[in-house]
């Protein structure tokens, strides 16, 4: 990942996120995705427990539909990437054989 101007920047919007979390939760056993909070506060925006898996698939759902994929169809991790991978090479960008 690479830094870009404006502000969709993900090196930015990533130290953003980490600097919300709480102090205590940056060794690799905590876990990635926090709950967020309900209650606003301005200093700290996440919970100290796992995000769940139910609400990781509506953000999936959520993400998928403001990317124009259409709703009828079933969407999967597998299929976020198999549509990626197709617009690449629609575009005539081959990604790496690394990529998942």
């Amino acid at each position: 990942m690479f830094g870009t101007s404006g502000p969709r920047n993900p090196v930015l919007i990533y130290k953003l996120y980490s600097n919300m979390r709480p102090s205590d939760f940056f060794s690799d056993q905590h876990p990635f995705y926090l709950a967020t909070r309900t209650i606003d506060t301005a200093s700290q925006w996440f919970l100290r427990q796992q995000l769940g898996v139910n609400k990781l698939g509506q953000m999936l759902k959520a993400m998928a539909k403001d990317a124009g994929f259409p709703e009828h169809k079933r969407i999967t991790n597998h299929s976020v990437r198999k549509f990626l991978v197709q617009n690449f090479e629609m575009q005539t960008f081959h990604p790496p054989k690394s990529w998942p």
